[in-house]
């Protein structure tokens, strides 16, 4: 038996991917409509048609489910970018990304998780691990943009923009086409040169 042999090999049967999906879709509408409180496996596993015993496989808590929900819908909307992009097009693509995150029911959901991280530190940390990787990426365009810019300010630049795209997009419950977008970003890169 050969090294690659080993690592073809799996133990079970393969995960179904349009299982996850509907898990992903039922669990944000469940966020949506009844918060972190009233997420159960029970009502995950209903919506999207499978057994609690198929979530309980996958997620060890609600925690995991909610942290696996928000990286994987996040990899879902995520953009290609052409490589030597420019840093203000790369921003724009992923503000749109963010946008259509955020949009429907997932902006309700997203805002019942902020609320209910005050009350459960796991479900705090699992949200800040994920915002912080997030945020990340944006605060590395931006210093592409103002190398010179200090921590604060690009901090400062970052929440600008992102902070818009949730207000618009989760609170407000408002599209925000494309020229929306840019707008967002060129404001909040201004931020960087006041």
């Amino acid at each position: 038996m050969t090294d690659t042999t080993i690592l073809q090999r799996s133990r079970g049967r393969p995960r179904d991917v349009g299982k996850d999906i509907a898990i992903r879709d039922a669990a944000w509408r469940v966020l949506a409509e009844r918060g972190f409180d009233g997420l159960t496996f029970e009502a995950v596993a209903e919506l999207a048609n499978c057994s609690r015993a198929t979530l309980y496989r996958r997620y060890a808590s609600k925690v995991a489910l909610v942290s696996a929900v928000l990286y994987e819908t996040s990899r879902s909307v995520e953009p290609e970018i052409a490589p030597g992009s420019a840093p203000r097009d790369v921003l724009v693509a992923h503000a749109c990304a963010a946008a259509d995150y955020l949009s429907g029911y997932r902006g309700q959901a997203l805002l019942n998780l902020t609320t209910a991280a005050f009350r459960h530190p796991e479900l705090a940390a699992a949200t800040a691990s994920f915002g912080e990787s997030e945020q990340a990426f944006y605060l590395n365009e931006f210093s592409r943009i103002a190398p010179e810019a200090d921590s604060g300010g690009l901090a400062f630049a970052c929440d600008t923009l992102l902070g818009s795209i949730i207000y618009h997009v989760s609170m407000k419950q408002r599209a925000l086409a494309a020229p929306d977008v840019m707008r967002l970003v060129d404001c909040a890169i201004a931020t960087l040169r006041d």
